[in-house]
């Protein structure tokens, strides 16, 4: 019974483009449907981006009757991507066309190594009203499908690792050595650049640089460099101090529109007539000057602690073998008299006769310590 219901669709099937108006019989007289998709979409996957993209496609009736057309997705093995389709049934009369999206949505960051391949089918489901998608699979079955792959779009980002960022302070024609690497924080493989972003300005008030201005390595995905070196030495003669900053730059090789790491250091140089310091200490950094103050300033306060304390807690203790003071009397003469001059000069260094106070007040000082 099955069977001879299938053998009489097919046959009115076939039959009905007889029964067709001449006045249609322009397009095709059996059912039909074209697909047609624009090129492979790619992802934008930066951290900053939405993780988008969308592939226009154009489905068409170039038949002679009105048709009711489906799109369905055969094929997705996205993981980290979802696929969805704006539309997937219309209803076309004969010739008519009509415009659908397919859109990829997912995470950031994705590795651009990844692809994810895709097929969708537009089937015709009913031919001048005739339920022509019931049929079993067969060579009456007008179906066509599109195959493509979705890309992920590849993007740099770089990031410059280097530990001492504090000012440097050089001599006249010294050289200073930066060591430092670079993370590859993109989604492939990036030959990473460091240079020294303002060499132009230092090469003009007379700084060289002995190994070059910049280094290059290929620095896998997710990966960081070895230890590269830069050095820059300082002019031989200088006017006057000098201050000028020095501007070491991280840049992805392969992509141009990558933004850059930078960090900016301070080169201080001293001229011939102020460069003299107190052993060495105009070549200190900062940092370690404050050290050593530091450490000056809480030796003094240690030493004046103790002193006072001290001086506190010692009980100041009599002496017991010292002799006591006699107050010399004062002699007044009865009657004035002639002095001769020798005499004058001898009462004048008498004071110089008279035996030493038995103990000096300094003595009283440090026998309480």
């Amino acid at each position: 019974m099955r069977k001879s219901l299938i053998l009489g669709l097919v046959l009115s099937l076939f039959l009905a483009p007889c029964m067709i108006p001449l006045a249609s019989a322009q397009g095709s007289p059996l059912p039909a449907v074209e697909l047609s998709c624009g090129s492979d979409p790619v992802m934008d996957v930066h951290p900053t981006s939405d993780a988008e993209a969308t592939l226009a496609c154009t489905v068409t009736n170039p038949t002679s009757a009105s048709e009711e057309i489906s799109i369905t997705k055969v094929e997705w093995d996205g993981v980290l991507v979802e696929m969805t389709l704006s539309e997937d049934s219309f209803t076309l009369a004969a010739g008519e066309e009509d415009t659908f999206e397919i859109l990829f949505s997912g995470q950031t960051k994705i590795p651009a190594s990844v692809q994810y391949s895709f097929e969708i089918e537009a089937k015709v489901e009913s031919w001048n009203n005739l339920p022509y998608g019931q049929l079993p699979e067969g060579p009456w079955v007008a179906n066509t499908s599109h195959i493509g792959d979705l890309n992920i779009e590849s993007y740099g980002m770089v990031e410059l690792l280097l530990s001492d960022v504090t000012t440097r302070y050089m001599e006249l024609s010294s050289e200073v050595e930066f060591n430092f690497q670079v993370m590859n924080k993109g989604n492939s493989d990036d030959k990473i650049e460091v240079i020294f972003a303002n060499a132009g300005d230092l090469e003009a008030a007379g700084f060289t640089f002995p190994g070059g201005t910049f280094v290059s390595e290929n620095v896998a995905y997710q990966g960081t460099s070895s230890v590269k070196f830069l050095s820059i030495r300082a002019p031989s003669e200088v006017s006057s101090d000098l201050r000028m900053p020095l501007l070491i730059r991280a840049q992805s090789g392969d992509d141009d529109t990558a933004e850059f790491s930078e960090i900016n250091i301070q080169l201080d140089i001293k001229a011939a007539s102020s460069s003299g310091g107190i052993d060495g200490l105009d070549s200190l950094s900062s940092d370690d000057t404050l050290m050593y103050l530091s450490i000056g300033g809480g030796s003094i306060l240690v030493i004046l602690f103790l002193v006072v304390f001290i001086r506190v807690i010692t009980k100041r203790k009599p002496k017991s073998n010292a002799a006591p003071q006699v107050a010399q009397p004062i002699i007044l003469p009865d009657e004035p008299s002639e002095v001769s001059s020798d005499t004058e000069f001898d009462d004048f260094f008498s004071d110089l006769d008279q035996e030493p106070p038995a103990a000096d007040e300094f003595d009283d000082l440090f026998d309480d310590l």
